[in-house]
């Protein structure tokens, strides 16, 4: 029997190159995690932070509070699920549980920053998410902020194929990086963090120095084309939409 595919979306992390590798002008950096060898689905494999969509994603409290989505990637996004915003709302709350950046906004419009002074009180939002005491929306309805929804750059979709056991419709976003903010990897499913170009991820999966799946490599190939964050910002409306990936592996 066919397994219908679950809406998800992840999150795909630049920042400013750090580290200098020969034969590679590429000017940025891309962050994937490598998940727990306990976790059920893709263990020890290297990943974008993101997830399937839950409950909390879909209240009309969570929809209310998403700002700046592009209303033309709005209508790109229409027949993915009911309401589109939806899909913002699940990747920025995946990328605050995962890893713990946090993107949003006050309603002003100016981007809301972790600073010394707040970073243990939003610690401590990311450790009540993981364990359903808190939702995202309440935690950002309680400190008066919103989805920065115009910080992520929609990127393309990718559905599992139809025999597969697992399934998902997933929306690949862009992000960059925010200042100031520092990882803080939920260990039960995230132990380790990798930053690199594209093609030096790609060379590392090559040499099977790390493992990862067909949608991750489908994603690189398509960001080493870039040199800069801008000029990947600026192209990803020419996103991939692979109805059905043929292989994961």
């Amino acid at each position: 029997m066919q397994v219908e595919a679950k809406i998800a979306a992840t999150v795909v992390l630049l920042r400013e190159r750090v580290s200098s590798l020969e034969n590679d002008d590429c000017e940025f950096e891309v962050f994937m995690g490598k998940r727990h060898k306990d976790t059920r689905f893709l263990s020890e494999h290297h990943v974008f932070p993101g997830g399937a969509i839950e409950e909390q994603d879909i209240s009309q409290e969570s929809r209310a509070r998403v700002l700046g989505p592009d209303k033309k990637i709005l209508d790109t996004v229409r027949d993915v699920c009911e309401e589109p915003s939806d899909l913002w709302v699940i990747s920025i709350r995946e990328l605050f549980e995962e890893t713990g950046i946090l993107i949003a906004m006050e309603k002003t419009g100016r981007f809301f920053e972790i600073t010394a002074e707040n970073k243990t009180k939003f610690k401590k939002y990311q450790t009540d998410l993981q364990n359903d005491r808190e939702t995202m929306t309440s935690i950002l309805t309680k400190e008066n902020l919103y989805y920065a929804a115009n910080s992520l750059q929609y990127f393309g979709r990718l559905i599992t194929p139809k025999l597969s056991p697992i399934r998902f419709d997933t929306q690949f976003f862009l992000c960059k990086f925010p200042k100031n903010q520092k990882l803080n990897l939920f260990s039960a499913e995230l132990t380790e963090g990798l930053w690199g170009t594209p093609k030096y991820i790609l060379e590392l999966y090559r040499e099977k120095k790390i493992k990862t799946i067909f949608p991750q490599l489908i994603t690189l190939n398509r960001l080493k084309k870039f040199k800069t964050i801008q000029d990947a910002f600026s192209n990803s409306k020419n996103g991939f939409n692979m109805v059905q990936v043929r292989d994961f592996k």
